[in-house]
């Protein structure tokens, strides 16, 4: 798959994009079109926003349908493509909100992420994760570690590739007082967070007081041959943003490096 699509679940969400703005430009509802083409509108908004791409068969009726230019109709078929195949994090154990984000991760060349009260995934031991789980909503014990496997198997994909992924973590302090209250937590993961330090290419580093990103957690991940993508973090798996607003993140990022956070052996003494 061309690199500039990301990933399957990306090459979706563009397609789902591209179908919906040309639908928007023709003036066409959801229903005119979803009627034209004999379908649930739901399955067209479904399409729209990038969850599943329309079968093949079904491309050139649907370009049809939203008077999609031969061109656009070409644009189309690509990103069709690319969308079938499968991506590394399909499955009913990945979170749907999350499989974009962990699928971009995968394949970043840059990624930062800030982490407030709670560690970045890519730095959480075990242990770590368990005591967070226990501390969060209920949820079975299957789930639960189906969720633990999941983050383990990011950390494998992102640390075991070659050459490394920039990987660069602001923490704030919050995230490691909580740890003394958990010493059977705190030395192993302070050692994850040192180890993690000290690979080529990436860094972590303690946000020292107020700072430009007290808003809340976030990841700025850069894909080859894209433009940024930010994951903002929420209780539902977050949302993917894109576009102008990108700035303001990257932005508030370089504050907090240059200017607002130490070392994270600054930090620990």
């Amino acid at each position: 798959m061309s690199a500039q699509f990301g990933t399957p679940t990306l090459a979706k969400v563009a397609l789902g994009k591209l179908i919906l703005s040309i639908r928007e430009e023709a003036g066409l509802t959801p229903t005119e079109v979803a009627d034209a083409l004999g379908i649930y509108p739901e399955t067209l908004r479904r399409w729209e926003r990038g969850l599943i791409a329309p079968a093949s068969i079904k491309l050139e009726a649907l370009a049809k349908a939203i008077r999609a230019t031969p061109e656009q109709l070409g644009r189309m078929n690509t990103l069709s493509l690319a969308a079938r195949q499968r991506g590394m994090f399909e499955g009913n154990n990945v979170p749907p909100n999350s499989r974009a984000f962990y699928e971009s991760e995968a394949t970043a060349s840059l990624i930062r992420s800030i982490g407030l009260e709670f560690l970045p995934g890519l730095l959480q031991t075990q242990a770590y994760q368990r005591a967070v789980q226990d501390a969060q909503l209920p949820t079975d014990d299957e789930r639960a570690a189906d969720l633990r496997e999941l983050r383990t198997r990011r950390q494998t994909i992102i640390f075991g590739r070659t050459p490394l992924p920039q990987t660069h973590f602001l923490i704030g302090k919050a995230a490691l007082l909580y740890l003394d209250d958990y010493p059977a937590v705190r030395d192993g993961q302070i050692e994850r967070l040192l180890e993690v330090d000290a690979l080529p290419g990436c860094e972590v580093r303690v946000v020292s007081g107020f700072h430009a990103a007290m808003s809340g957690a976030f990841t700025i991940l850069s894909l080859p041959d894209t433009k940024p993508l930010v994951y903002v973090e929420a209780l539902d798996g977050g949302r993917y943003l894109e576009g102008a607003v990108v700035s303001d993140f990257e932005a508030a990022w370089k504050a907090v490096r240059e200017t607002q956070s130490v070392t994270i052996k600054e930090a620990l003494g």
